[in-house]
């Protein structure tokens, strides 16, 4: 488990594991291109609670994650073992890695982003680094970018399919300052 790349574990007092991937295929699992953003988006408004309870739920490994995140039903809102703050820390830190990469930096005049298309970053898994389909899905984007660095170090000069890391960064950065 590459906790660099975003992958992430909890272990809860009582000994319960949980394991959360921001894998590209999850990450789709959490809507359409312009919904995965927004969801990344609403991990800091007034919703983040909320945000970061379903952001979790997708990207966790086990199928039933209501003994740690907590849950609502008629009769309120019934919390989980884990502590709120830390769940809107851990699905910022999940959706960091999975839709934005290790890194950042901040550049002047980048334009917001208000779609992450899974599909593209896969597809350029498979034709530039001669992944398998399920492998490329397997990449969190912290993972891709390092891949692909270490296949091509002077990327950064030559014409690309997709955004140079700066190039999105920038992008990244400037969706998270509105």
């Amino acid at each position: 488990m590459l906790i660099e790349h975003g992958f992430s574990r909890v272990v809860t007092a009582s000994g319960l594991e949980f394991t959360f991937t921001p894998s590209f295929a999850r990450i789709a699992q959490l809507g359409r291109p312009g919904e995965i953003v927004d969801a990344f988006r609403g991990l800091f408004g007034r919703q983040a609670a909320l945000n970061a309870r379903y952001v979790l739920a997708v990207l966790c490994d086990q199928d039933d994650a209501t003994a740690l995140l907590g849950w609502c039903d008629e009769d309120g809102e019934h919390l989980g073992s884990m502590p709120v703050l830390e769940q809107i820390s851990l699905a910022a830190h999940l959706m960091r890695h999975g839709l934005v990469g290790t890194g950042g930096s901040k550049e002047q005049g980048a334009r917001p982003v208000t779609e992450f298309n899974v599909a593209e970053y896969v597809a350029a898994a498979r034709v530039h680094l001669g992944m398998s389909a399920a492998d490329a899905e397997a990449l969190s984007m912290s993972d891709f970018q390092t891949l692909f660095e270490m296949k091509y170090p002077d990327a950064k000069k030559k014409k690309r399919d997709v955004p140079t890391r700066e190039e999105y960064r920038a992008a990244m950065t400037a969706m998270g300052s509105q």
